[in-house]
Parts: structure tokens; C-alpha cells; sequence
């Protein structure tokens, strides 16, 4: 008999009642946010001045434009855009090169600290995927004057300077707990969300953050193919737009009940004609799934941590 899990009896229970699949929000179309398009309607309100001095920056360092449009779209301030042209001048290619992708610059300083902190490397990483301003921080200690991420607003400035000279996986350790407090804090009933049970998707969602997009968890039934083929169709779309989704993943009753909940966060990261690339926090390495595999769950997956069936999504909408 095939192994069930949590979240498969959760969502029969409500389709026998009539309450659809479980998505706290409509997902949504996700192409505003298009780094591009986000950057076009910022730029299309710019007074002639600014827009010159934009494009006069875009000029000066054309192998920067991509990580300067994406500031554009992430903080809407020029004056942000301005410091990060000057950084960029200065900084390594091994760090251009982080800032750019930091999803796959920064693989395995992202790593997640403890077992209870791959949902917050997730949606650290998603963050920094957004906004080169977090991703320059995380990967160089550079701290922005202009547009501060708001994972930095609570910190001293003397603790952000004494950060600037740690390495990468210490900044990313001390954002996983930031954020780990903000998803868990009043996210049962007001109250807080044990640490020892990681993040949950609800919290995921309401922290999840990628120039400025609003972001839904939606609860997964593995057994119902259709319905997953269809979330995996829009987590898909996501992608397509450049917004990592990030993806929970359990095991079933045959493993013992314990296991058929959701256990293990991962970021998707990418379409491919057969399936998924996934960032796996717990190794920091990108790893493939075919679409065949999440449809026909049973077997342990490396690309969901050694887990077998998707059972949240937290998507754009």
C-alpha cells in the first residue's frame, strides 16, 4: 500500500467539503515581477536629469547593466543604483560574479547553519536573488549606504562594519536566524512558531520577498497528479520570470508518521524541458529533478534533501 502523507489527507478533507486545494491566495500572473519590467516603470518616472545619469551609469560599466537594472528594480532609488556602480568597480570577479548569480555564487556559503534552518537559507537566498544590494553584503561584507535591505535595518552599524571582514557563511548564518524570527514569530495563533520545527510555510510567505511581489503558500497532494502537475505548470511560470520558488518536501507513513509532514525546504530555481533545478540548502549544491519523478513520488530524491514528495509551495502571487 502506498505511503501516505499529511498533507494528501489534508487536502481530500477539503475538497470532500468543498474548499478547494488550499491556497491562502489566488496565484497570480508573476510577469511584473519581471526584473525588466520592474525596471522599465521605474525608469519611465524619472525626470530627464535622472534618466540621463541613469543610462550615463548603464554606459560606463556595460557588463554591470544586468545587477544595475535589478538595484534600479529593487530599491527604486538612483542614488542606490549610483553606489552600486562604484562598488561593483571595486570589487573582485569572484564577487561580481556572486552579486550577479548569487544563487549560484553563493552555493555553498549559503548553506543552511542547523537542521531547522533551510526554510530561512531559502528565502535568504531568494532575497539576494532580488536585490544585489543584500547579495553584495552577503557576498563581500559591503554594506549599502543607500536602500538598506530590510534583513539589515535592525543591525548596528558598528556590527555591520565588523561583519564586512567575516566570511560569506557567517553573514548568511546571521541572516538565517533574522529571518528564522521573522517567519516564526505570531505564526501560531500570535504566538510564536516553535524554533525546533523550522519554518512555516504561512511565515515563508508572509517574509518571502522579491522586488516587492507578494507571495501565497499553497499546500501540495503528490497523490492528486493532476492538481500537482498544474502547481508545478505555475511554479514553472514563476521561474520563466526570473523568481525562485521555494518548495517544502516530506516523506510518507512508510517511513513513520513523523516523517509525513513536511521535514526539508529547497529553491527552485530554474525551468528545464524535463523538470526542475533546485537549490538544496542542507548540501548547497544545485541539483536536478525531472518532472516524472515529483508526479510518481515514492523514492528518496537528493534534489529534495533525500526526501520524496513536494508538500508546500510558496509562490508569487
Amino acid at each position: 500500500m502506498p505511503g501516505l502523507q499529511l498533507t494528501s489527507l489534508v487536502h481530500r478533507l477539503r475538497r470532500l467539503v468543498g474548499a478547494g486545494p488550499g491556497t491562502s491566495v489566488p496565484v497570480a500572473r508573476v510577469a511584473g515581477a519581471r526584473v525588466d519590467e520592474v525596471a522599465d516603470r521605474v525608469t519611465a518616472r524619472l525626470l530627464p536629469a535622472e534618466d540621463a545619469g541613469l543610462r550615463r551609469l548603464l554606459d560606463e560599466q556595460p557588463e554591470a547593466v544586468p545587477v544595475l537594472r535589478r538595484e534600479l528594480a529593487a530599491t527604486g532609488q538612483l542614488a542606490a543604483v549610483a553606489e552600486l556602480a562604484t562598488h561593483w568597480a571595486q570589487w573582485t570577479p569572484q564577487v561580481r560574479t556572486a552579486v550577479l548569480d548569487p544563487i549560484r555564487g553563493l552555493t555553498l556559503a549559503g548553506r543552511q547553519t542547523d537542521q531547522t534552518t533551510c526554510g530561512s537559507a531559502c528565502l535568504v537566498m531568494l532575497a539576494a536573488a532580488g536585490d544585489p544590494g543584500l547579495a553584495g553584503w552577503l557576498a563581500a561584507g559591503t554594506v549599502p549606504l543607500t536602500g538598506l535591505p530590510p534583513e539589515l535595518a535592525a543591525a548596528e552599524p558598528d556590527r555591520l562594519a565588523e561583519l564586512s571582514s567575516a566570511p560569506a557563511t557567517v553573514r548568511f548564518g546571521l541572516l538565517q536566524r533574522v529571518v528564522k524570527h521573522r517567519t516564526n514569530r505570531g505564526s501560531v495563533l500570535g504566538l510564536p512558531w516553535p524554533a525546533s520545527l523550522g519554518t512555516p510555510p504561512w511565515g515563508a510567505a508572509r517574509e518571502a520577498r522579491f522586488l516587492g511581489a507578494p507571495f501565497c503558500q499553497r499546500l501540495l497532494d503528490d497523490t492528486d497528479t493532476s492538481d500537482l502537475a498544474a502547481v508545478l505548470e505555475q511554479i514553472g511560470r514563476a521561474l520563466d520570470a526570473g523568481v525562485p520558488v521555494p518548495l517544502y518536501a516530506g516523506g510518507d507513513s512508510t517511513r513513520g508518521w513523523a516523517t509525513a509532514l513536511p521535514r526539508h525546504v529547497v529553491l527552485a530555481v530554474e525551468r528545464r524541458p524535463d523538470g526542475l533545478l533546485l537549490w538544496e540548502p542542507s548540501t548547497g549544491q544545485l541539483l536536478p529533478v525531472r518532472t516524472a519523478d515529483l508526479l510518481h513520488a515514492g523514492r528518496p530524491l537528493a534534489a529534495l534533501g533525500g526526501w520524496s514528495h513536494l508538500m508546500w509551495a510558496v509562490l508569487p502571487g
